[in-house]
């Protein structure tokens, strides 16, 4: 045996050597200390970051002309909001796309080389206290080197692994919708900010010419006062005129900054001078709808990205249930493994080795109960969550509905009131010559103005109405094209959308008919009309339909072979 004295010493000089490592690593753990960055290091940080804001991004030409379609279309290719969702969108499929390689089995290559200054040498004693051999004996080498490769495969890990692929590949469709969400969101951004740009482009000329003409006369009012020329009169005339200039200001104050929000919105430097396509006077077309309320619910609960990602959620809930189960259950492995050892002592210095190992974790056993149960709590949750965002988005279809059709009379209202205040204004200023015709003048002119800010006002909140009513159903302005590098095909692809989208044919009408609901001319077809009658396809049983209007003054259920159908008369027969 070893004397024990020598292994005490050697105790020693393995403390005596461990503690000067410990000091150090002690003394490097005390000397990190914070490091603020420098005025200099956050200057070239913030030069390097505007640089990098608008690089490879196209600015604005000189006197390039910004219509809708061409905002809609920068803001999709260059927004940075955007931007960032595609980049997580992208991330959450390159990590389902890594979730495929958890499902293989694990591969393993070794390599070692082991040397020792003396050889391992042992002696043997008799476990029967029998004398002993004399004398040592190895069966090593002092220097020798091993390599394994090991293929082993746990079908318990490859169940788990498997549902946690699933789930990871619902987050990545999660990501998807998060980014429809936003690109509904920032259209209707887009919208508002444009129509806002329009109204400070008509508006900014006679609003500069009004202040002018209106300080003018608030100066010779001043005089009028001073002179002491009628007092009264010349008082209530400036306060007039103050009245005027005050609201301008406000008018003036309210647009200016629209360009600016615009800008951020398609990503072009702040105080670029936008020039946007304006429409001809009474060329404001007010976009068309008219789906009904059952048609735009059904169509809000299959394509809203919110419901969408519930239900996501549910069936990641569901997973992490089945996820519970399997973990009670015992793992087993499968293994299999070349090997090669270069010491020469051995008969055989290669080898192949196969093994089966069953574990199970008793532990997993016992928390089965609590985990399982946790877990179908979650899963109601989510079903819960489900649930209440469905009427949150059933809410919103109402909503956005009332929204719109209420827009859409403020808009009419406006219209017609601008168009009134400019023919009074026209007229006041073909016998503007007294003073007090420039007084009326002004304030009609005034009035002109702000008549034209509420008519933008109330047709940029109806294009946000409609935005937001198509955002609650779900309708993707273009989803195809988007993913076009070229700027101008991405354009063209929003103009056709847009085009499409106001006749309220092209989109809905499409979604309808994709359902099976309605055919591509607008009547109900054969197939929706049985499939919600009787659940049968209608190829399979060969019925002629014959679609008739019934008169207002016939009701539908007065015979056997009528049915009403949304407000149509179906007459059915048995053909040959």
């Amino acid at each position: 045996m070893a004397d024990s004295t020598t292994t005490r010493g050697c105790l020693g000089r393995l403390i005596r050597s461990i503690i000067p490592i410990l000091l150090v690593i002690s003394l490097t753990a005390c000397a990190v200390i914070p490091e603020p960055l420098t005025r200099d290091e956050l200057e070239q940080q913030g030069q390097k970051d505007r640089k990098r804001l608008f690089k490879d991004i196209p600015q604005l030409r000189e006197g390039e002309v910004l219509t809708l379609p061409r905002a809609i279309a920068r803001a999709l290719k260059y927004n940075i909001k955007h931007r960032v969702k595609m980049m997580e969108e992208a991330l959450a499929l390159e990590q389902s796309d890594l979730d495929k390689f958890d499902l293989l089995p694990d591969l393993v290559a070794n390599a070692g080389y082991h040397s020792r200054s003396e050889v391992r040498a042992s002696r043997q004693e008799s476990f029967t206290n029998q004398a002993s051999k004399p004398g040592y004996s190895y069966s090593s080498e002092k220097k020798n080197s091993e390599t394994d490769l090991t293929i082993s495969w746990n079908i318990l890990d490859f169940g788990i692994g498997y549902y946690t692929a699933k789930q990871n590949s619902d987050r990545s469709l999660i990501a998807a919708e998060r980014r429809r969400k936003v690109i509904h969101n920032l259209i209707q951004e887009v919208r508002i900010a444009y129509w806002r740009v329009v109204a400070f482009q008509t508006l900014e000329a006679p609003i500069r010419e009004t202040l002018e003409l209106a300080r003018k006369e608030l100066a010779n009012a001043d005089t009028q006062v001073q002179e002491k020329l009628r007092p009264v009169e010349a008082l209530h005339y400036q306060k007039i005129l103050l009245e005027n200039i005050w609201e301008l200001e406000n008018i003036r104050q309210e647009l200016s900054t629209a360009h600016i929000t615009l800008a951020s919105l398609i990503n072009t430097r702040p105080g670029t001078n936008i020039r946007v396509a304006v429409p001809e006077e009474g060329n404001l077309v007010p976009p068309q709808w008219d789906t009904s309320l059952p048609d735009m619910e059904r169509l809000a609960f299959r394509n809203n990205p919110d419901i969408r990602e519930k239900a996501y959620d549910l069936r990641i809930a569901i997973r992490e249930t089945h996820k519970a189960i399997l973990r009670t259950l015992p793992g087993i492995e499968l293994s299999g493994s070349h090997q090669y050892d270069s010491n020469n002592f051995l008969k055989a210095n290669d080898w192949i080795g196969l093994s089966t190992k069953l574990t199970w974790n008793l532990f997993n056993i016992f928390s089965a109960p609590e985990r399982i149960e946790y877990a179908e709590t979650a899963e109601r949750v989510a079903e819960m969550k489900d649930l209440a965002k469905k009427m949150a988005v059933l809410t919103q279809v109402h909503v956005a509905e009332y929204q719109f059709r209420d827009a859409l009379r403020q808009f009419q209202l406006a219209d017609k009131f601008s168009k009134l205040s400019r023919e009074i204004t026209d007229l006041v200023k073909k016998r503007m010559r007294a003073p007090q015709s420039i007084r009326d003048f002004v304030y009609e002119k005034t009035s002109e103005i702000t008549s034209q800010l509420r008519r933008y006002q109330s047709y940029a909140k109806l294009e946000a109405a409609y935005g937001q009513l198509r955002a609650t159903l779900g309708l993707d302005i273009m989803p195809e094209a988007m993913e076009s590098d070229d700027l101008q095909e991405v354009t063209v692809a929003v103009g056709e959308a847009l085009a499409a989208a106001r006749k309220n044919g092209g989109v809905v009408k499409h979604a309808l008919v994709e359902e099976g609901t309605t055919s591509a001319d607008g009547p109900p077809t054969e197939s929706a009309y049985f499939k919600s009658a009787i659940g049968m396809h209608a190829e399979i049983v060969k019925i002629s339909l014959e679609l008739t209007r019934l008169p207002e003054n016939r009701n539908g259920g007065d015979s056997v072979n009528w049915h009403r159908w949304n407000g149509y008369g179906i007459s059915t027969a048995l053909s040959n």
